[in-house]
């Protein structure tokens, strides 16, 4: 996992009484549902999200936030993993963890690994992390009227957008919206 280390990782197991629970219920689990449910809420609390909030709410968030404050392209192996991405990780870790215990005799292409070239791989992930188009949403954070080249949407020939830092899309006069002063 990026930038989640294994020291943060055991102060976490100490002290958060949902981390623990949920890796009880990996240890104890009866089935891969139950596996993949639990995988994922101990990743997303190492992530600092909410209980039972979910991978995938919580990258988008993550990313929104990122989006925000970054004045390049937010880097995706930054974010919490996607819910299809931490599943197979939280299967390859049982097993792993069976295997350790030499508990029952797992496949592990049923598992979260692949044969490719007589090797095990991990499958790492099934699905794309995100459409290309919202990876490279491009923003400004002017502090004035973003009317100069020094206006990253204007540089790069975009109108700003409400991923804008300050203007937000209206009110700018690179931005063909109008705030409706009406009321």
């Amino acid at each position: 996992m990026f930038s989640v280390s294994k020291a943060a990782t055991l102060k976490k197991f100490g002290e958060h009484y949902f981390f623990k629970t949920q890796t009880q219920l990996l240890c104890n689990a009866n089935t891969k549902d139950d596996i993949i449910s639990a995988g994922e809420n101990i990743i997303s609390s190492l992530y600092n999200g909410a209980p039972y909030e979910g991978l995938n709410v919580l990258r988008y968030r993550k990313f929104a936030a990122r989006v925000l404050t970054n004045k390049t392209c937010v880097q995706t192996h930054t974010l919490p993993p996607t819910s299809n991405a931490a599943s197979f990780h939280s299967q390859r870790a049982y097993l792993q963890m069976k295997m350790w215990m030499n508990k029952d005799n797992l496949n592990p292409c049923e598992w979260g690994w692949k044969v490719a070239n007589g090797n095990l791989v991990p499958v790492k992930c099934t699905m794309d992390a995100a459409p290309s188009k919202l990876l490279n949403i491009i923003r400004c954070n002017c502090k004035t009227n973003c009317d100069t080249k020094r206006c990253t949407c204007r540089k790069n020939r975009l109108e700003c957008s409400v991923a804008c830092g300050e203007c937000k899309g209206t009110g700018c006069t690179n931005s063909s919206k109008t705030v409706d002063m009406d009321y």
